[in-house]
């Protein structure tokens, strides 16, 4: 990884987490994606605004974000963010402050090198891939178990996993961890530009404190440079941040999302 300079670690972060949302938003039902040449935005509309997101993926300008997100977002009334790179769009996010607009979520992106070899202690845990419509449901029960405490609907999540292809396909592999007979804890693995993405890693509210998050993302670690990864790469959640870096995850960046002021 020497050779990986920083420039190009960042735009490597950003090509797997942009693909990541398309994964996703593609396999999803009632699910939209729109892409003009500088921005990708998501949809859905039982989303909650960290879930519909638009993304600039080149320069662009404050008016013309806005123009294009009033047309998207804001006239079907659905909640939305911004997701802007702290290390490409300081210059966008200045003047999206300056037009009103507030950050309430800042998401660290942080990245794994190399495989520290580290487990996670956690006995009576037992963790599978999801290769079936069994495991895919068991996939869903955690994430909507899980991200409710972010008050994100289980319409929503159950929207993102309506089929197969959302947890198991070639480029994507989920996990969960079973407690006994009970989904309690799951983790996703996005590959794409050579890296491994993590995505939708969640616990079940009762099951949390024992490490079991942890768990399954080194088992989404360890298969992402199984397949080859150049590195992992995610996307922190202010309850995630902690365990990666406390796992060995870096901070090289992050992400600001920002939203309309209440």
């Amino acid at each position: 990884m020497a050779d990986l300079d920083r420039a190009r670690l960042l735009r490597l972060m950003d090509l797997n987490m942009w693909e990541m949302v398309r994964e996703f938003t593609r396999t999803g039902r009632n699910t939209e994606i729109l892409e003009t040449g500088e921005l990708t935005m998501v949809a859905h509309p039982e989303g909650a605004f960290f879930n519909n997101v638009a993304f600039p993926r080149a320069e662009v300008d404050a008016d013309t974000v806005l123009e294009t997100i009033g047309a998207f977002y804001v006239q079907r009334s659905f909640p939305f963010a911004i997701a802007l790179r702290a290390h490409a769009d300081q210059a966008l996010e200045t003047a999206l402050l300056a037009r009103g607009l507030i950050n309430p979520v800042h998401e660290p992106g942080m990245v794994l090198l190399a495989d520290p070899g580290s487990v996670a202690d956690c006995p009576g845990l037992v963790i599978c891939p999801a290769v079936d419509d069994a495991g895919r449901d068991a996939y869903r029960h955690v994430s909507a178990e899980a991200y409710a405490t972010y008050d994100q609907s289980r319409a929503y999540t159950a929207d993102i996993f309506a089929q197969l292809d959302s947890v198991c396909a070639p480029t994507v592999q989920g996990f969960v961890g079973y407690a006994g007979s009970e989904p309690a804890a799951a983790a996703a693995l996005y590959v794409s530009y050579g890296v491994a993405g993590i995505g939708w890693v969640g616990t079940v509210p009762a099951h949390r404190g024992r490490g079991y998050g942890e768990a399954v993302t080194w088992a989404v670690v360890r298969e992402g440079f199984r397949r080859g990864a150049a590195f992992v790469n995610l996307q922190a959640s202010p309850m995630g941040a902690p365990v990666y870096a406390r796992m060995g995850f870096t901070t090289p960046t992050a992400y600001h999302l920002l939203v309309a002021p209440a």
